[in-house]
């Protein structure tokens, strides 16, 4: 699996910058949410399962999402690129963003060290 996001934690914030070309496809240098509306975070094993609803801006092609897409009146930012694993963060309605889908190096660490982040606050 693409390690096609940077990841950062701050004291109060997860910090997910694409990385080289995916800055472009995005739309986007980075997405800010804060730890306090994150809801849930899990590892989708199947991400090419879940409905992405219509695109824009972004990019859909191959097996790559890139960008905001709006499944069932929702706005979810996707960054995956082609097969395995997706960390999947779940963020409260009033944010901008109430899903991320995300490609990572290693979706366990990840997970586990943003549950921790989220477990010192």
């Amino acid at each position: 699996m693409s390690d096609r996001n940077e990841l950062r934690v701050t004291a109060d914030s997860l910090i997910v910058r694409p990385r080289g070309w995916d800055r472009l496809w995005c739309c986007r240098r980075e997405v800010v949410v804060p730890l306090t509306s994150i809801t849930d975070v899990r590892i989708e094993h199947a991400p090419s399962r879940i409905p992405t609803g219509w695109r824009g801006p972004g990019l859909d092609f191959m097996g790559k999402l890139s960008g905001t897409f709006h499944p069932n009146g929702e706005r979810h930012f996707w960054n995956y690129s082609g097969s395995g694993d997706a960390l999947g963060v779940a963020i409260d309605q009033g944010q901008h963003f109430q899903q991320l889908y995300l490609s990572v190096g290693d979706a366990e660490r990840s997970k586990q060290a943003l549950l921790d982040a989220l477990s010192d606050r």
